[in-house]
C-alpha cells in the first residue's frame, strides 16, 4: 500500500505501471476490476518474495496474470527503449541503446514466458546483448541495479568464477547466487521447478521496465 500511494503520488513520474493500473480499476470501478487488483497484488507479492510461490499451487500461480505481464512488460520495455533513443540521440547525436540485430532479436522475444532452464538461459543471454552490450559505458556510473544484476545473472552461467584467491571467488559466488535468489528465492536456476521460470522472468522485466522509466523521465528532463 505504501509503494502504491508513492507511485499514485509521483504522477506522470511514476515507473510502476501495475500500481497505476491498480489505481485506475480503482477510480474506474470497471467489471473485473477486483479481479485485476487481486492478480497485480499477488504478482507484488512473489516479486517482494518469490519463496511464496513454495506456498501456493502452481494453478494459483498462473492465476496471478504473469504470463500477460510478462507479455505486457515485453512489449513497454521495447517501446521505453525507443523513446529513450530517441530523446537520448536529439541531445547526444547517437542512441543510448545501440540497435544490432541481436538486440532487435532480443526484444522480440523477452516477452514470450519461459519454463525451462534452457529458455533461462536464452532469456538472459537475450537481456545481457540489450542491457549491457547495448548500453556499452553510456551509462557510465548510473547504471540501474537491474542492468547489474543481468550481467551477474550471466556471469553465473556463462563464465568460470573458481580462478583468483579463495576469499575473493567465494564473494563472488555468494553475489552472484544473491542475485539470483533475488529474483528466484532459490540458489540455483538448475535446480528451480518449471512453474517458477515465469515468476523469475516476471520479476526481472518489472524491474528493468521499471528502471527504464526513471531514465526516461531523466532524458526527458535533461539529466542525461
Amino acid at each position: 500500500m505504501q509503494e502504491l500511494t508513492k507511485q499514485v503520488e509521483l504522477g506522470q513520474d511514476a515507473t510502476d505501471e501495475a500500481y497505476l493500473a491498480f489505481q485506475r480499476t480503482v477510480n474506474a470501478n470497471v467489471r473485473g476490476a477486483a479481479k485485476t487488483r487481486q492478480e497485480i497484488l499477488l504478482r507484488k507479492l512473489l516479486a517482494f518474495d518469490p519463496t511464496i510461490a513454495e506456498l501456493l499451487d502452481p494453478a494459483a500461480v498462473a492465476e496471478s496474470g504473469v504470463r500477460a505481464g510478462i507479455n505486457d512488460s515485453g512489449n513497454a520495455i521495447a517501446a521505453l527503449i525507443g523513446r529513450i533513443n530517441d530523446g537520448y540521440s536529439s541531445k547526444h547525436g547517437k542512441d543510448l541503446f545501440k540497435p544490432t540485430n541481436k538486440t532487435a532479436q532480443a526484444l522480440t522475444n523477452i516477452g514470450k514466458p519461459i519454463s525451462t532452464f534452457k529458455d533461462y538461459q536464452r532469456l538472459i543471454d537475450d537481456l545481457y546483448f540489450v542491457f549491457h552490450e547495448g548500453v556499452g559505458n553510456r551509462l557510465e556510473q548510473k547504471k540501474p541495479q537491474s542492468f547489474i544484476d543481468v550481467n551477474d545473472l550471466r556471469t553465473d552461467l556463462q563464465h568460470d568464477v573458481d580462478h583468483g584467491k579463495p576469499k575473493k571467488v567465494a564473494a563472488k559466488r555468494r553475489r552472484l547466487g544473491n542475485t539470483f535468489r533475488k529474483y528466484a528465492g532459490a540458489p540455483s536456476p538448475s535446480t528451480l521447478a518449471p512453474e517458477r521460470f515465469a515468476l523469475v522472468q516476471d520479476t526481472l522485466l518489472s524491474a528493468l521496465r521499471s528502471d527504464l522509466r526513471s531514465i526516461e523521465i531523466s532524458v526527458t528532463d535533461g539529466l542525461l
